[in-house]
C-alpha cells in the first residue's frame, strides 16, 4: 500500500512541475489524511484543523505541500466543528477532515472561504464542501486593462470512498 501511496505522489508531483509558475495550482480531494494543530508546520496549514494530531497520510500531505510550495487552505478557516467534517463513519457519530484543498502559495489569499455543506444528501459518506474563490479578471478596454475583482463560488461533491494518499 505504501508503494502505491509513493508512485501516486511521485505521479502528482510530475503534473505539477509542469504547470507554470504564473498559474493557480490547485489540488482537491480525499486525502484520508487527519491534519493535526502542530505549531512547526502552521505556516503551511494554519489553526484551524478539527484533529489534534497528524496520522501518516496527513504528515504526507504536509511534506508533499510545503515540498511543492502550496498551501492547506482547508484547515485556515474558523468555524464550527459541524462545518469542518468532510467525512463521517456509518454509525454516523465518528466525523473527521480528510478533504483538503491545497493552493500554490503565492495565491493562497485566493480562497476566502472553505466550509461543509451538510444539507444535501450526495448520497456519500463526505460532504460536499463550498469553496468562495476570489480571483481578479483583466478586461481590456480599448488600448487599456482595467482589473475587476469576482467572487466564485465551487461547490465540491464527493463521491465514493477512493483515497488519494
Amino acid at each position: 500500500m505504501e508503494e502505491i501511496k509513493e508512485e501516486f505522489c511521485n505521479l502528482l508531483e510530475q503534473n505539477i512541475n509542469q504547470i507554470g509558475r504564473s498559474d493557480i495550482k490547485i489540488i482537491l480531494g480525499d486525502f484520508n489524511a487527519k491534519v493535526g494543530i502542530e505549531s512547526i508546520y502552521k505556516p503551511t496549514i494554519g489553526n484551524e484543523s478539527l484533529c489534534n494530531e497528524n496520522n501518516n497520510n496527513g504528515t504526507k500531505m504536509i511534506h508533499f505541500a510545503i515540498s511543492n510550495g502550496l498551501h492547506v487552505r482547508s484547515t485556515t478557516f474558523p468555524h464550527k466543528d459541524i462545518h469542518k467534517e468532510t467525512w463521517y463513519s456509518a454509525d454516523g457519530r465518528t466525523a473527521y477532515q480528510i478533504d483538503h484543498v491545497l493552493i500554490t502559495n503565492t495565491f493562497r489569499s485566493a480562497i476566502a472561504d472553505i466550509r461543509i455543506l451538510r444539507g444535501p444528501d450526495i448520497g456519500s459518506d463526505h460532504n460536499s464542501l463550498k469553496i468562495n474563490f476570489k480571483v481578479k479578471l483583466r478586461v481590456k478596454i480599448g488600448n487599456k486593462y482595467n482589473e475587476k475583482r469576482k467572487m466564485v463560488n465551487i461547490f465540491i461533491i464527493q463521491s465514493g470512498n477512493k483515497n488519494m494518499l
